[in-house]
């Protein structure tokens, strides 16, 4: 029975005032300490942040600072990291971005990102506990900021580590060559409050309404951000404003660049800003690819596991000693030996294996392979057969699906896609079984000769890998809306019934197709529920709701549809 005063009142214990005593308490010089301060940017807002100190002793130090729109305290996404990097003797910023969490402002994603960025870069490199030596980090929406702070050079700012990040707007994310990302409608309706959180919508109702507007309604979003997605739909100034093309040359810092071959959310990102590095920026020898068989989150926690597909053990990198000694290098200046090992790094999931090519699309050659009128994938354009079509029906209300569960923390759709094939409205290009291995790196295309009955529709495009068992293994995607086949910046209506060239951009590759295995293309007008549906009208989405079934057309055999491989002559051999 505890103590009571004479008025019945109970009396504190001396383990709570033991522990008043101990928060009150200086700190102890050998313990790290964690604070949260704000961070005045430039136009008065302030960000707010948790600061992660390594032991007095180790002070100042370097710093790896991480932007975030999920709450800089959520522990698997921030905190942990942050806490990895102060054991390691780093101090780790971690801040929320512009209106979301503790940081004042209007939450509207992406567009305030570079100058805030910069601002907290400097602010950093400018407190006593820093060192005046500072890096960026960041997964997703994180790794679109490392890109957004480097785009206006911070002087204090020395390395990026940037995982799975946003680098063509509308040609990836929110639209992928004009298919809007129905995904953007989950992670609005996730990010609608300060706070993280889906609360009890229900999702499959969210991925069916129509139109794609009154999503809104459902979500109620605070901010501009929906509203930048539905008003923005072609790739105009304000999409253009967020692009760094052309601007490379400008950026001197050494990059590590990570993303995952099942990133279905943009695994395009990291490839772009590679490649603009490479061929641009006076660090292009200090770019560093790192390409796994992992999702979108399984590039900062990487496993041997996705979509039941198991591959080698080596696939599941310890992520965080790797950006840690990336961050030794160049912001502690050690000579650790990263200078001397390979510049790209990619796992081949068909050879299950790490490859480590000269240079990512180094030695290629193309292969092309012709549709057939018979569902064949030709070697020559004879084989292919004569000029001739393949017709389906594509009913925007029976659309073709790619199964995954919609109430998960991540989208994550499977990677074998033979459930879906046997559709009457997708349409299957197979090779003849491969009589030695192919590896194919690069990025392939498929140059589509088609006709729509209407003044627009889709086309969604698969690369799959056959083993003998029955299997379709996803191996790169790409669509395209057909009014903007010519332009993203001005799309067209399509004329009715004319055939059309389009040139279909799918992922970029490196997998090995073992021999035995076919190489398959299949080809059709939707993948719901990550992409919205087209109705097969032609104007914006946003306000559509009078869906039409659309008659569509493949063009195959002579002067038809050709796919492109870039094939590794050298591991070929």
């Amino acid at each position: 029975m505890s103590t009571r005063t004479p008025l019945g009142l109970p009396v504190a214990t001396e383990e709570l005032r033991a522990r008043f005593d101990a928060e009150v308490a200086p700190p102890d010089p050998a313990a790290p300490i964690q604070l949260e301060v704000g961070i005045q940017v430039r136009d008065g807002v302030e960000l707010a942040a948790d600061v992660y100190l390594p032991a007095a002793a180790q002070l100042p130090a370097p710093a790896v600072v991480f932007a975030t729109p999920y709450d800089k305290s959520t522990p698997i996404l921030n905190a942990l990291e942050a806490q990895l990097y102060q054991e390691n003797g780093y101090v780790a910023v971690v801040y929320d971005v512009r209106g979301r969490g503790k940081s004042e402002g209007e939450w509207r994603a992406f567009v305030n990102d570079a100058h805030d960025g910069h601002d907290v870069v400097e602010w950093v490199a400018d407190q006593p506990w820093c060192d005046g030596a500072v890096g960026v980090s960041g997964l997703s929406y994180g790794g679109w900021a490392t890109w957004a702070t480097a785009s206006q050079r911070p002087p204090h700012l020395r390395a990026i580590v940037s995982t799975s990040p946003a680098g063509r707007w509308m040609q990836e994310i929110p639209a992928t060559n004009g298919c809007f990302q129905l995904y953007f409608a989950y992670w609005v309706a996730a990010v609608r409050r300060r706070l993280l959180g889906l609360g009890a919508l229900d999702l499959d109702q969210l991925v069916n309404t129509l139109p794609v507007d009154d999503i809104k309604r459902l979500i109620d979003p605070t901010g501009r951000t929906w509203d930048d997605l539905m008003e923005h739909d072609t790739l105009d100034d304000h999409w253009q404003a967020l692009r760094w093309d052309g601007r490379y040359d400008q950026i001197d810092l050494p990059v590590l660049h990570v993303t995952g071959w099942h990133d279905h959310e943009d695994l395009l990102g990291a490839f772009h800003h590679y490649e603009q590095m490479v061929d641009q920026s006076p660090a292009a020898d200090r770019q560093w690819l790192l390409v796994g068989p992992w999702s979108h989150v399984m590039c900062r926690w990487p496993g041997s596991e996705y979509g039941g597909v198991s591959y080698a053990a080596e696939a599941a990198v310890d992520m965080h000693a790797v950006h840690l000694r990336f961050f030794d290098r160049f912001l502690r200046g050690e000579r650790n030996g990263l200078d001397d090992e390979p510049r790209v790094r990619l796992f081949d999931a068909g050879a299950d294996r790490w490859a480590a090519p000269a240079a990512w699309r180094a030695a290629t050659t193309e292969r092309r392979l012709f549709l057939g009128g018979d569902g064949s994938l030709a070697d020559d354009a004879a084989a292919a057969g004569p000029a001739t079509a393949r017709d389906y029906r594509y009913d925007p209300l029976d659309p073709v699906t790619t199964a995954f569960d919609l109430g998960a923390a991540v989208w994550e759709p499977p990677v074998d896609m033979a459930p879906t094939e046997g559709r009457d409205d997708v349409l299957c290009f197979t090779s003849a079984p491969l009589e030695r291995p192919l590896t194919v790196h690069g990025w392939p295309r498929l140059a589509l000769r088609a006709t729509t009955d209407g003044d627009d529709t889709d086309w969604h495009v698969k690369l799959t890998d056959c083993p003998p068992d029955g299997r379709s293994l996803r191996v790169a995607g790409g669509c395209l809306r057909a009014s903007h086949g010519a332009s993203l910046e001005r799309p067209q209506p399509v004329p009715p019934g004319e055939a059309v060239d389009y040139d279909v951009e799918l992922t970029p590759i490196h997998h090995t197709f073992a021999a035995g295995h076919r190489i398959r293309l299949t080809i059709t007008s939707s993948d719901f529920p990550w992409f919205a549906r087209n109705l097969n009208r032609f104007g914006p989405i946003a306000h559509q709701d009078d869906p039409r079934t659309a008659r569509n057309s493949i063009h195959c055999g002579a002067g038809g549809s050709v796919l492109s491989l870039p094939i590794s002559e050298r591991i070929e051999r």
